[in-house]
Order: structure tokens, then C-alpha cells, then sequence
């Protein structure tokens, strides 16, 4: 039997996908008799006491507050309410045992020190994103020149304390291969550390729906019958192109007057009405919204859309390729590992000479109106990445390919651990 410790930060990619990938890898898990999973929410804003919740014979979430008085400079802070959130946890560890301690953001490095100075178990780093694509908004170029080894500055201090949290792990899981090459040639892990398990969703929960359902949906959302959603999921931020996209769609309308957007999230929605100027009726923002009106919105969807400048894994594209939505995402890393172009429409980013990204508006225009006006065409691009989701990324695929590493780490022979620092860090 393995105890599985989960960590769940408070941080905002908790809300979105992370928070996804912990819920879907959490109950695709429990289908396997030999783990017990213990779920471990950290500075939870939620709770003004540890508390323990038993939710079933082999999941217990474990709720930490966040510090009340946190004092001195924040390194001392956080590896104080490591300590405090080690020495809570100390009960539920078991002493002669298999126990993996599973890590989900670089805030948990602290507390992943901690625990390996306390315990002989092997902690487990998952990849969801990079910290050099949101600093630099994916430009590849402001990397070269940087110091993070002797870091001197906030963004040389992030990505130190990055690649720290990699160096640091006994294993990482990337959710896709290109940042596994990206830790293997610009941080020195090595490649045998580093498995690629990408994201999982349970596609029992998804069903096709008949046109006739689908009308009825539209009708109580308010929508008319010939109106054609296009469907942006999703953090509300530069970094997933939706101002392109405000921009591009706002040239399709000229065209198409039964073009409608919704975009279901929450973010920088006034940055978006800027680039708006006369279909402004046109566009619906949600807000986060409860779990089954966001599932109607996906059945009803005509076209899904992810213009990102950057992404890995997303859970928005796989929920889509679930529900049987044709695409239009951006032709970049991460994106190119989940689809082809018999399951999509791809947009080329545009890259400057100094690195920065953009996208032509008339060409996401233009694939927008011809998936607007081409239904056999969108039928052929739905089927096709539905049939690749099923294949490749079901949430039993993922519990089954991290539960095999948790058996190797556990039942590897237990060697001392040495965590040496860099010379002069």
C-alpha cells in the first residue's frame, strides 16, 4: 500500500488547470486498490484551523491555513510554515511504509525541503507550466544572458528557485515532452529523472448530444437557433491570445452576423472590450460559474478556440476534444503534442526578430469564418480529435502511468540521500 501526499497550494493555477489535473489524477487513482491519497491544501484561505477530512476509506484532505502573522523576510517565513505544515503532517506519515510525496508548484519548495530533511521518501515534481514563459511571455530569446545559478534579481531568483525545485526532486513528471527537453538542455536535469505523462480526463463523464438537444440548450442560455458559438475557456489573460482573439473576432462578425463568443472564465475582461468596437453585443462573459452550466456551454459549443502564445497540456483543449467541439489553437509547443491537423485548424504564431509573439488577425479571422461556414468541415475535425482524446488521454492512462512510477521510486532500493547544494548558492 502507498500513501499518496498531494500538495495543493493556493495559488491562482489552482483555480484553472492544476486544479483540474489534481481532481482528475485524485479520483482516477482511487480506482486502484493500493493506494491510500492524501490531499494537502496549504494556505487555504478557507480554513482558520488544521482540519482533517475523511472523504472516503482512502482519500483524506488535509486543510492548512494560511500564516495569521507572518514576520521577518519571507525565505525565514516560508521555511518557518514549512516546518509548521511538515510537523502537522507528521501524524498521518507513516514511519516504515511506501509514501511519495507528490509536489505541484514551485511555492512548494520549501516545504519539499523540509520534508526531505525529515523523511526517507521520495518526492515527485509535476510540470504544468514554466516560470520563463510567463515572465518573458513566451520569448525564448530573454533567456540566454541569464544568471540563475548566482541569481541577483527577481526574475534570475524565480527561475533559480525553479530549477532548484527540479534538481532538488528524486523524480519529475512533465505533461509534455518539449519541457522535458527544455529541463534536460537549459537546467542540466537529467533525462532519466524526467518521465512524460500528459494530462487525463475521465471521458465516461462526456456524452454526444442530438441537435435537438443541443437547440433546446442554446434556447435556455439564450441563444438563438442559427447562432454559431465559438468557445474560449479559460484564464481571461494576454498570454492565451484573447486579445487576438477580441481583434480577429471582431473582423469575422463584418462577415458572419451569427457569429457569437463566449468567453467562460474570469481576467482581463475590460483589456478585451477595448479592442472591441461594434460587436460588442456579441460577446458573453461568464465568470466562474457552477460546474453544470459550464458543461452546457460545452454541449453546445460550434467552435472551440485557444489562441495561446504558450501552453502545455490544457485541460480547456482536452475538455473540448471530449466534448466533441472542432478547434482553432495555436500552432506552438504543447498544443502540437496534443493535436494534428486532420483534429484542428492551426494558427501560426508570428515571432519578431527580438522574439516576441503575436498572431496575424486576418488568418484567425479567416479560420474562424471558414469553421463558421463549413459544418461537414467541423463534423471531420470534431471526430477526429475525439477519437485521439480517447486513445491517448483518459484519466485511467495517467492514474496507471504515475501509479507505475510511485511502485518504481517506493520499490527502488533506498539509497542515502544527499541534497548538495550548488557550489556558491
Amino acid at each position: 500500500m502507498i500513501s499518496l501526499f498531494i500538495f495543493r497550494s493556493n495559488s491562482r493555477g489552482m483555480q484553472y488547470g492544476i486544479g483540474t489535473y489534481i481532481n482528475e489524477l485524485t479520483q482516477a487513482l482511487l480506482n486502484i486498490p493500493d493506494i491510500n491519497i492524501f490531499l494537502v491544501s496549504y494556505r487555504n484561505s478557507e480554513y482558520k484551523e488544521f482540519s482533517v477530512k475523511p472523504v472516503s476509506e482512502r482519500f483524506t484532505e488535509i486543510n492548512i491555513p494560511a500564516p495569521q502573522l507572518p514576520i521577518g523576510n519571507s525565505k525565514a517565513s516560508e521555511k518557518r510554515y514549512a516546518s509548521s505544515v511538515v510537523k502537522l503532517l507528521s501524524g498521518f506519515i507513516p514511519l516504515k511504509e511506501k509514501v511519495v510525496f507528490q509536489i505541484n508548484y514551485i511555492d512548494d519548495l520549501a516545504i519539499a525541503v523540509k520534508l526531505k530533511e525529515s523523511f526517507d521518501y521520495p518526492v515527485i515534481s509535476i510540470v504544468h507550466f514554466a516560470q520563463w514563459q510567463q515572465i518573458f511571455e513566451g520569448n525564448r530569446k530573454k533567456l540566454p544572458g541569464l544568471n540563475i545559478d548566482e541569481p541577483t534579481n527577481n526574475i534570475e531568483f524565480t527561475l533559480s528557485t525553479e530549477k532548484e525545485m527540479y534538481r532538488m526532486s528524486d523524480h519529475i513528471v512533465s505533461v509534455t515532452k518539449y519541457m522535458k527537453d527544455f529541463l534536460v538542455n537549459q537546467y542540466g536535469i537529467s533525462s532519466e529523472k524526467i518521465s512524460v505523462v500528459p494530462n487525463g480526463l475521465d471521458y465516461k463523464k462526456y456524452r454526444s448530444i442530438s441537435e435537438e438537444e443541443k437547440t433546446e440548450i442554446k434556447e435556455r442560455l439564450g441563444f438563438n437557433k442559427n447562432d454559431i458559438i465559438i468557445l474560449f475557456s479559460g484564464r481571461i489573460d494576454p498570454c492565451k491570445g484573447v486579445f487576438f482573439l477580441m481583434e480577429a473576432f471582431e473582423e469575422a462578425c463584418k462577415q458572419n452576423r451569427n457569429l457569437r463568443l463566449v468567453m467562460l472564465g474570469q481576467g482581463s475582461i475590460q483589456d478585451c472590450q477595448k479592442k472591441l468596437q461594434s460587436s460588442f453585443g456579441k460577446v458573453t462573459y461568464t465568470g466562474f460559474i457552477q460546474k453544470d452550466l459550464v458543461a452546457s456551454f460545452y454541449q453546445v459549443a460550434d467552435i472551440g478556440i485557444a489562441p495561446s502564445m504558450y501552453d502545455h497540456c490544457p485541460y480547456t483543449v482536452l475538455e473540448m476534444m471530449a466534448n466533441q467541439i472542432p478547434l482553432i489553437v495555436s500552432n506552438i509547443n504543447g498544443l502540437d503534442e496534443l493535436l494534428s491537423e486532420e483534429g484542428c485548424l492551426f494558427i501560426n504564431p508570428v515571432i519578431s526578430e527580438e522574439g516576441d509573439l503575436s498572431f496575424n488577425i486576418k488568418e484567425l479571422s479567416n479560420a474562424i469564418l471558414k469553421l463558421a461556414e463549413d459544418k461537414s468541415l467541423r463534423a471531420v475535425l470534431a471526430k477526429n480529435s475525439n477519437k485521439n482524446f480517447s486513445k491517448k488521454y483518459g484519466s485511467s492512462r495517467m492514474a496507471e502511468e504515475m501509479n507505475n512510477i510511485f511502485l518504481s521510486l517506493t520499490n527502488a532500493d533506498k539509497k542515502a540521500t544527499v541534497y548538495e547544494k550548488i557550489e556558491g548558492r
